[in-house]
């Protein structure tokens, strides 16, 4: 197998694997660049930082962070017309000092729109 084909099958099995994600998703996601302020708590730590909501659903919302967050750490998210409180589901580094945070929202304090990101160029 030479490089172009295996480059095709990389990308196949990306395409293969974005679709059936999509389908399994119970409820629509939206993306989103809001910035907002985030505040962990767990029993050892307080950790208080901004980042980026980049995404979001009725039930979660995808951060961009500049700190690593403990997956089932207590989590506020704050931007200046809502506040949610949630779960943290997951955190992967994509790239260095970049985080991204996946958190089921488990109370809404405050809520305010938060602006859906166009997807056309």
């Amino acid at each position: 197998m030479d490089r172009r084909e295996k480059r095709f099958n990389k990308a196949h099995i990306g395409e293969c694997r974005w679709a059936y994600m999509s389908t399994r998703r119970s409820e629509p996601r939206f993306p989103a660049d809001q910035p907002v302020t985030v505040q962990v708590t767990d029993s050892n730590d307080f950790l208080q930082s901004d980042g980026i909501i980049t995404g979001f659903s009725m039930s979660g919302i995808t951060l961009q962070t500049s700190s690593a967050v403990a997956p089932d750490s207590d989590i506020k998210i704050a931007w200046p017309r809502g506040v949610v409180s949630g779960k943290v589901r997951y955190c992967r580094k994509e790239r260095p000092k970049v985080f991204r945070v996946g958190v089921k929202i488990t109370e809404v304090i405050e809520i305010g729109s938060i602006p859906i990101v166009s997807q056309t160029a």
